[in-house]
């Protein structure tokens, strides 16, 4: 029997997503306040996990770290139905975390993970089963061995191998496309001024007194027709 999702409460997803925007620093007191609101709607659980968990996925780098330390602070003050829920998407959550943080970033996850043993009760058990930290550990192993292999071979390696690689050639692809329909566009309408310039000489040839007629040179004004380009 397969376990329903419980729904997400929309008003205080907002409302917990807008506190957790003012957590731009490691304040203390703006993570009691919220964990403190955790333990208070700690029946949308679900709720406060996932504003917690799309912060962490959307926010910058710079300001993961906070909203970690918000999210042991739930784990160890509130603990209960948050720590059930976490048991499937721990390993998630720290590991994306982890890659897109500095070393000093990783250093204090780690550190804060280690607490997650004999968190509890004066040290006598875990906060989570063993065998969730012990996946965590193995994920952030490989992931430092995948790191150190690549910058034997390269000085500067991503994290991730071939991450960086595929962005570099993604944004070279971007750029040559959007230069070549630029040019493309320029030429077009050279050629559509030329094509009046050409129709206008025409007319004035075709006219009742030709050899009164001044000939009449027009080149584009290519000044302006850059100016209408739009990138």
């Amino acid at each position: 029997m397969e376990t329903k999702t419980p729904a997400i409460n929309k008003t205080l997803y907002r409302s917990y997503r807008g506190e957790l925007s003012k957590l731009t620093f490691n304040s203390k007191p703006i993570i009691n306040d919220l964990s403190k609101r955790a333990t208070a709607d700690i029946a949308d659980a679900e709720t406060i996990l996932k504003a917690i968990e799309d912060h962490l996925r959307f926010s910058v780098p710079d300001l993961k770290l906070p909203a970690f330390y918000l999210l042991d602070s739930i784990i160890k003050n509130v603990g209960g139905m948050y720590v059930d829920l976490l048991h499937g998407r721990l390993e998630r959550i720290f590991v994306d975390v982890w890659k897109t943080v500095d070393a000093e970033v990783k250093g204090k996850m780690e550190r804060t993970m280690r607490t997650w043993r004999d968190g509890f009760e004066g040290g006598r058990r875990n906060v989570f089963p063993e065998f969730v930290l012990r996946k965590i550990e193995e994920d952030v192993a490989k992931l430092k061995a995948r790191a150190t292999g690549a910058v034997a071979v390269a000085p500067v390696a991503p994290l991730v191998e071939g991450e960086a690689d595929i962005l570099d050639n993604l944004t070279s692809m971007q750029s040559y496309s959007k230069k070549r329909a630029l040019e493309q566009k320029q030429q077009a309408m050279e050629q559509a001024v030329s094509a009046r310039v050409d129709a206008y000489d025409a007319s004035s040839r075709g006219s009742s007194h030709p050899q009164h007629a001044p000939k009449r040179q027009r080149t584009p004004d290519h000044g302006q027709v850059s100016n209408n380009v739009q990138c």
